[in-house]
């Protein structure tokens, strides 16, 4: 395979894989529906953890594109930390949701059989939009001072 047919492949797929991250992280609900599961079925709950897959996806696209400027050595070194400890960050910020958020009262809502509140869907999207943003900025800033793994 030529490097010009590998970059080409190489860039379909992190296209497709773009799009999934996005998609998992501001349309979950769409995501579920056309990805039909049995085990997996269209809930408050799934769709809050497919916008933490969703997260994860998003870093992981990210590495190789922070690569792509010079001034960039400690910025991808800090997104592949951010990958890395991720596993970690998401079940926690997932916990602070369930305990701090109205996500409780959301899937109380859900058993019970009530229609759901379409603001508590906007609230998680941006939620973890603000958290996948702030991972980018902490690793951008602290690779442009100097920290980074070497």
């Amino acid at each position: 395979m030529s490097d010009r047919s590998f970059t080409i492949v190489f860039a379909l797929v992190l296209l497709i894989f773009v799009g999934i991250g996005v998609v998992l992280l501001l349309l979950p609900s769409s995501f579920l529906r056309y990805v039909n599961n049995p085990f997996q079925p269209d809930t408050p709950i799934n769709r809050v953890y497919m916008r933490a897959v969703g997260v994860y996806i998003c870093l992981f696209v990210l590495l190789p594109f922070s690569g792509s400027t010079k001034t960039s050595e400690g910025f991808q070194g800090n997104i592949l930390i951010a990958l890395g400890v991720s596993p970690v960050i998401l079940p926690i910020f997932l916990w602070i949701l369930w305990r701090y958020s109205s996500l409780q009262q959301v899937n109380r809502r859900y058993l019970a059989g009530e229609p759901e509140e379409p603001q508590w869907e906007l609230r998680m999207s941006v939620a973890f939009c603000l958290l996948l943003l702030t991972m980018i900025v902490t690793a951008f800033c602290l690779g442009m001072s100097g920290i980074y793994p070497k």
